[in-house]
């Protein structure tokens, strides 16, 4: 009786427990410092001799890029919270873990990817994209969200950019695109096998920008999506 007149009441539904990272993951404990990436040499730094990198692809191999020993902020959802600022392109990660970073990952430059990566424990965004942020390629990617975290994936002025097989999990909205100001070129993002467990809102979507959705699942989901303002955001499936 009682979990039906709660279910009436609108609780959301239990989210599945998110994956656990083995106890024998390498961890890569970030530092309370500047973290902004501008070339591979910070990188490097930051890695402090984990993972493998190719140029500029980084396999993690497994290990844990984990935050937690970053200043966190009483807001979890703090657009000034420390994260990790990708500054050059074609930088791609790959094959591991991203844990409790609070102000997640900003791509700023053009062309760079995420691969085979598991993201727990949110704070602001756990990816989003900034200035510069376009042809952006995130695939075999799990956002692991909570009941209190804010968006999984922010995607501003994503130009070019393609999701493919990604799963989202919990968070009011799990995919936010939208163009960063009204002098850049219609932003259409591609997205391909995306499924959205237990979010508030699965996509949203303004300022003239456009998903393109193919073979999108939603379940346990309040609001597949919220689109089409004054500028005519969209969401296409094909």
């Amino acid at each position: 009786m009682l979990e039906n007149i709660l279910g009436f009441f609108g609780r959301p539904p239990a989210l599945p427990p998110p994956p656990q990272i083995p106890d024998s993951a390498p961890r890569i404990y970030l530092r309370d410092e500047d973290l902004d990436w501008s070339d591979m040499e910070a990188v490097r730094r930051a890695l402090n001799g984990h993972g493998r990198i190719t140029g500029s692809l980084v396999n993690l191999g497994g290990a844990v890029l984990d935050g937690s020993k970053i200043t966190h902020p009483k807001n979890a959802q703090s657009e000034d919270a420390r994260g990790i600022r990708v500054n050059f392109p074609r930088f791609a990660l790959g094959n591991g873990w991203v844990h409790d970073l609070p102000g997640g990952i900003i791509v700023n430059a053009p062309h760079c990817q995420f691969n085979k990566l598991q993201f727990l424990k949110p704070g602001e965004d756990f990816l989003s994209t900034g200035k510069g942020g376009t042809d952006i390629l995130i695939w075999n990617c799990e956002f692991w969200n909570d009941r209190s975290g804010d968006k999984s994936l922010q995607l501003n002025q994503a130009l070019r950019s393609y999701l493919k097989n990604v799963l989202i999990v919990g968070g009011i909205t799990g995919l936010r695109v939208q163009k960063a100001s009204y002098n850049t070129p219609k932003v259409i993002l591609m997205a391909d096998s995306i499924r959205f467990v237990g979010c508030e809102c699965g996509i949203n979507v303004d300022g003239g920008a456009m998903v393109r959705l193919s073979s999108g699942k939603f379940e346990n989901v309040k609001k597949k999506w919220v689109a089409g303002d004054k500028q005519g955001g969209k969401v296409v499936m094909l």
